[in-house]
């Protein structure tokens, strides 16, 4: 296939190294305003990967900081990057997009796809393009100067249209990638498997002190996740398993996830699945927040947890731990997460449904009357 590889951080890096190595052709685009980090991939003239899977230097068809030419004629795009770059490429993508093109958001985080049409809808642009979301990156990475890492190819991929009745279209064209990627029944069920919202702000939050103070030089899983900051993942896992359950979906743990994906070699407890991790705390452990306003914090508040709160207010299941860590990160920073929600259910028109209208909306992407 020829496919385009939205953005170069570590998954986009893997993403676009990885297909190249399985016979693909790729072309790689970054944002303008990141342009440096294409730099030493330009001066290799692709990039060399390493780890599980596929090894060697895999030459791409394209590096560019131009949308027009990194996506023009081809039917799928693939958008590696996190979640607050979603709506500034869909403005950047707005009068490019044609008709049938495929864009899939790797990962989609929460309602991905709602929040990229949206923002294409407001540019006063209609392409008839179908978007998906994956409910995490398809591989564990770290990388940089044009050379990445692959610590774990997942083993369990979910991906959701939306509408949902795209969802077989796109997952066919996907697979030709991924073969092991399976159909959720929407974005909202393939969101709340996204993980990184349960591992990453809590744990980050009750590290606050120890982050700041070793000023990059902190491993939140090996270090940040000891059997009392797991009792606090566990009871924020337990309130997005009701979500689940209120929505009719698979309530899959995050201990059961992290194994079925690879991540985890125990079902013992939380804690045990997080620190025997050979991906998180193995040979090449996973560094990292390198400080309090990181991603870890950020994303998975903003893009993550409002998200989730937002819809236990909408269908009435309480989420106290949720918005217990929301609050507090919010204190942190000296900002309300709460109120600046881009992805709460009420910013979508969503917050009146319940939850049977709002799965009939996203699997026809018709409001109901």
């Amino acid at each position: 296939m020829k496919i385009a590889v939205l953005g170069s951080g570590n998954g986009g890096m893997a993403t676009a190294a990885d297909m190249t190595l399985a016979g693909h052709e790729v072309r790689l685009f970054e944002f303008p305003q990141f342009k440096q980090n294409l730099h030493p991939i330009l001066e290799k003239g692709g990039i060399e990967l390493g780890g599980v899977g596929r090894n060697g230097f895999a030459k791409l068809a394209m590096v560019t900081t131009k949308i027009a030419e990194a996506i023009e004629g081809l039917e799928l795009i693939v958008a590696v990057m996190p979640a607050y770059g979603h709506k500034p490429l869909a403005q950047l993508l707005a009068p490019h997009l044609k008709n049938g093109q495929i864009l899939v958001l790797s990962p989609g985080s929460t309602l991905g796809s709602l929040e990229f049409m949206k923002a294409l809808k407001e540019a006063k642009a209609t392409p008839q393009i179908k978007i998906a979301d994956v409910h995490t990156l398809p591989y564990a990475a770290r990388g940089e100067k044009g050379e990445v890492r692959i610590l774990l190819e997942v083993k369990k991929l979910w991906l959701s249209a939306f509408p949902a009745s795209d969802t077989p279209e796109v997952l066919a064209v996907f697979k030709q990638l991924y073969p092991l990627v399976e159909a959720g029944r929407n974005v909202l069920d393939v969101g709340l498997n996204n993980g990184n919202p349960i591992a990453h702000p809590c744990a980050a939050l009750l590290n606050a002190g120890r982050v700041e103070y070793s000023k990059g030089e902190f491993y939140l899983y090996k270090e940040g996740i000891t059997p009392h900051v797991a009792n606090v993942i566990q009871a924020m896992d337990n309130e997005r398993l009701a979500l689940c359950k209120a929505m009719g979906y698979p309530a899959i743990p995050t201990i059961e996830r992290m194994y079925l994906m690879g991540y985890g070699i125990t079902r013992t407890s939380l804690y045990e699945a997080f620190t025997t991790s050979p991906v998180f705390c193995g040979e090449f452990p996973i560094k990292g927040p390198k400080d309090v306003r990181d991603r870890y914090y950020v994303e998975d508040t903003a893009y993550g947890l409002v998200t989730w709160s937002s819809l236990g207010r909408t269908i009435g299941v309480s989420t106290p731990t949720m918005d217990a860590v929301i609050r507090l990160i919010s204190a942190l920073h000296k900002k309300d997460y709460f109120a600046e929600g881009e992805r709460t259910l009420d910013a979508f028109g969503l917050s009146g449904l319940d939850p049977k209208h709002l799965n009939d909306f996203l699997e026809t992407g018709r409001m109901p009357q």
